[in-house]
């Protein structure tokens, strides 16, 4: 895939995620798909239904976000994606009470085929406290 093509791709998963649209986000991802969220209690996950309770999860601990794009490299079917994310932190969120405005980098690696994302890792830098 092209980098513009990856691009498209990656814009149509951020948007379902922002739009909290489970069904739009597992549309992004290969069937086989595997999510790798570094630092997670089950890291891996490889099955539709344990993907959509991860986002499920994601959703109601991180509120409010803002994403400022930082970097993206790309290469033959991958790219990295670099940010920074500012939320308000809620239910279950790693690292800080619920309810706290909180400042971390975020990372994706993903690779793609066939059109869509067939892995997406991340990793998530150590939360810090800033005002709201």
């Amino acid at each position: 895939m092209t980098p513009e093509e990856m691009d498209k791709v990656l814009g149509a998963h951020f948007a379902a995620e922002a739009a909290h649209d489970l069904d739009a986000i597992l549309a992004t991802l290969t069937d086989d798909a595997e999510h790798d969220a570094v630092g997670f209690p089950v890291e891996k996950l490889r099955d539709a239904e344990a993907i959509r309770d991860r986002y499920r999860q994601l959703f109601t601990a991180m509120v409010d976000e803002r994403i400022e794009p930082v970097s993206r490299l790309y290469g033959d079917g991958f790219l990295v994606d670099e940010a920074r994310v500012t939320c308000r932190t809620g239910e279950g969120f790693p690292g800080a009470p619920a309810g706290q405005w909180v400042t971390f980098r975020l990372l994706h690696v993903c690779e793609f085929r066939d059109g869509r994302i067939s892995r997406e890792n991340v990793w998530q830098g150590p939360p810090i406290p800033v005002g709201g």
